[in-house]
């Protein structure tokens, strides 16, 4: 599902569930059990597979359950980006493949992120359920004044262009992204660790009042869209269009 390895003061939290690591309820709180467990680790490099870094939330498994899974899902994935955007050590994603909608979240929750190959991006708005309000504020942070044509357009990009938005910071030769994002968190971690964390509180801290601010503003109307019927059937249509995809053309981008 998800694994733990120690590279001397540094944490490797590998993400390890299925073919493309997608989010269900499981994996969601299984890292986040590992996210409040990291002491005393000085700095986190969250990563994934061979192509895939996480292709967002599993579709199937949301559509195939009841409402109350969707209700609890929603609301342990949205504290699962906020656990992650507040953490006091540095975190840099070691992006390996693909980070797709809930995978892009993640990544936008980091402090730095390397990437190799593959597309980048939130789909929410192609799925047609609305991005959660900690992710989006996480997204926000990270891409600025682009955010809203990200999530507006649902679209995906190349690593290339994923650095010129914003999304990723580095761009590297795949069998050197987990390397190069320990030297990123080894550099992050060489100072005192109170300093690390006070900058990191204090630049940070306007966006974690609004993930915050969010929960109560938007988060009801966010979770009535996606219980609601139409979203739903809409997402079980995508899911369905992807799996033609797959068939006809082979794995894209989700996975």
């Amino acid at each position: 599902m998800s694994t733990v390895e120690n590279h001397g003061p540094l944490t490797v939290l590998r993400l390890e569930h299925g073919k493309v690591n997608a989010l269900d309820l499981d994996l969601v709180r299984a890292l986040t059990a590992q996210l409040h467990d990291i002491a005393p680790a000085r700095g986190l490099v969250l990563t994934g597979t061979e192509r895939v870094f996480c292709a967002g939330v599993d579709l199937a498994r949301l559509v195939a359950n009841d409402l109350d899974y969707t209700e609890v899902f929603l609301t342990e994935l949205d504290a699962l980006f906020q656990t992650l955007f507040e953490l006091d050590v540095p975190v840099v994603a070691a992006l390996t493949g693909h980070a797709i909608a809930g995978g892009c979240l993640l990544a936008a929750a980091c402090d730095y992120r390397v990437m190799g190959q593959g597309r980048i991006g939130v789909t929410e708005a192609l799925v047609g359920l609305p991005v959660p309000p900690a992710g989006l504020e996480a997204l926000r942070f990270t891409t600025g004044d682009r955010t809203a044509g990200l999530v507006l357009s649902g679209r995906t990009v190349e690593s290339e262009q994923a650095l010129a938005w914003g999304l990723i910071d580095e761009i590297t030769t795949p069998e050197r992204v987990l390397p190069r994002a320990l030297e990123i968190a080894h550099q992050l971690t060489a100072g005192p660790a109170e300093t690390f964390a006070a900058h990191k509180q204090m630049l940070r801290a306007p966006a974690r009042d609004r993930m915050h601010q969010a929960a109560t503003d938007h988060g009801p109307a966010v979770l009535d869209a996606w219980l609601a019927p139409e979203p739903r059937r809409h997402a079980a249509g995508y899911l369905a269009g992807l799996k033609t995809r797959q068939r006809s053309t082979g794995p894209g981008p989700w996975g």
